[in-house]
């Protein structure tokens, strides 16, 4: 059985093209790790890195779940980090580098890559959406 003190990582990878169904369960995921004591990190990839933006998930509700954004405010309330990939940040979240003028970054989020996310997954549990 696993101790409390080991991390679960939540891989994110998917945007808005399921209309948030898979962002949903992730933060859902999330919290629900944070319910059971554990640290937890949502890393937000690929496609899944517009979710660190500012007002993305506004608006997004999946039938039997609260809001998306909702849900990360929560998971954030709740202690859960937010991990935004160092590059994907800047190239596959808002169409490539030059967008990024007009976008923000939510205030919690944190920039890391495949080492920060490795570190934390190493030993702990690892559930991908």
């Amino acid at each position: 059985m696993s101790g409390p003190s080991e991390h679960v990582v939540v891989i994110l990878t998917v945007g808005k093209a399921d209309n948030g169904k898979n962002a949903t369960m992730a933060f859902s995921c999330g919290l629900s790790s944070l319910a059971m004591g554990r640290p937890t990190a949502v890393f937000l990839t690929s496609d899944g890195a517009v979710w660190g933006y500012t007002g993305s998930s506004e608006g997004i509700v999946v039938q039997g779940f609260p809001a998306l954004s909702e849900l990360i405010k929560q998971y954030i309330e709740a202690g859960g980090r937010i991990i935004l990939c160092s590059v994907c940040h800047r190239t596959c979240s808002v169409g490539g580098p030059g967008d990024l003028s007009a976008i923000e970054r939510l205030p919690e989020i944190e920039i890391g890559g495949f080492a920060t996310v490795l570190d934390l997954a190493i030993g702990g549990t690892t559930i991908s959406f």
